[in-house]
């Protein structure tokens, strides 16, 4: 029985790390210079630019035959190229963690990878009933997620980074309306929640960053939150939501006196 032969570009990084959980990295043809995942792997994937600068004659090169595409990540102008190069668009818009089981499913289905999907999914349900333990037996804290400074912008209640955060009860108080509304007034905001995340992604904030707002609020309850825990979809989500429960449990030590 042959195998069908795919050539994949993933314009998300979170989609090609799936692709290679999955048993697809051999047919990955392109990938962003985002896609760091897995590493050791995902290097011998031609890059192509950003996910909203992709390089039209890289693309065309890499001949694809379906190409991985977010309407958050990428621009609309890869769209023409795909139908030109005669490629299926995969569009993925995961809302909450539990929308990943229709993905590994959809994607299995897709690309003959049935088996692995099915185990990806044992591993999901696995995950969210964990998540939802730690969610029922411990307080509910509220959070104020940053994902970029100069202006401050935080994340809406109607974005996967909510969905996720939420999953084991932290709480996402949004200072304004919209998917990522600005904040104005930071202090203000931040004393609306119990504790200020400051993600690593999209802004690649460290320890410097958090320090000084620490400073600046007067307060101690400012973290880090690795940004692929958040913002990750695909076989990510299965760590991160155990990621996710272990910084809860951290933040409620911290508050114990």
């Amino acid at each position: 029985m042959m195998t069908a032969s795919f050539r994949i570009v993933s314009l998300v990084p979170s989609l090609t790390e799936l692709c290679f959980e999955i048993g697809l990295g051999p047919q990955m043809a392109g990938r962003t210079d985002f896609c760091i995942s897995p590493p050791g792997a995902v290097e011998a994937v031609p890059s192509m630019g950003g996910p909203k600068t992709v390089d039209a004659a890289a693309f065309r090169a890499a001949r694809p035959t379906h190409v991985l595409i977010s309407p958050e990540e990428n621009a609309r102008g890869i769209l023409p190229l795909i139908a030109e190069a005669g490629a299926e668009a995969v569009l993925v818009h995961p809302l909450a963690p539990e929308d990943n089981r229709g993905m590994f499913v959809r994607f299995g289905a897709l690309f003959g990878r049935e088996t692995e999907a099915a185990e990806l999914c044992r591993r999901l349900d696995a995950a969210l009933a964990e998540a939802a333990r730690v969610r029922a037996e411990t307080p509910e804290i509220a959070v104020l997620p940053l994902i970029w400074k100069d202006p401050w912008v935080s994340v809406g209640r109607a974005t996967y980074v909510a969905a996720m955060l939420d999953a084991v009860g932290l709480a996402v108080a949004p200072p304004g309306d919209g998917l990522y509304p600005r904040i104005a007034d930071l202090p203000r905001a931040a004393a609306a929640a119990d504790w200020v995340l400051l993600a690593t992604e999209p802004y690649l904030f460290d320890e410097g960053h958090a320090a000084a707002l620490r400073g600046e609020l007067g307060t101690p309850h400012v973290c880090l939150v690795t940004g692929e825990s958040i913002a990750w979809y695909g076989s990510r989500v299965i760590a991160a939501l155990a990621d996710l429960a272990a910084l809860k449990r951290r933040l409620l030590a911290e508050e114990s006196p």
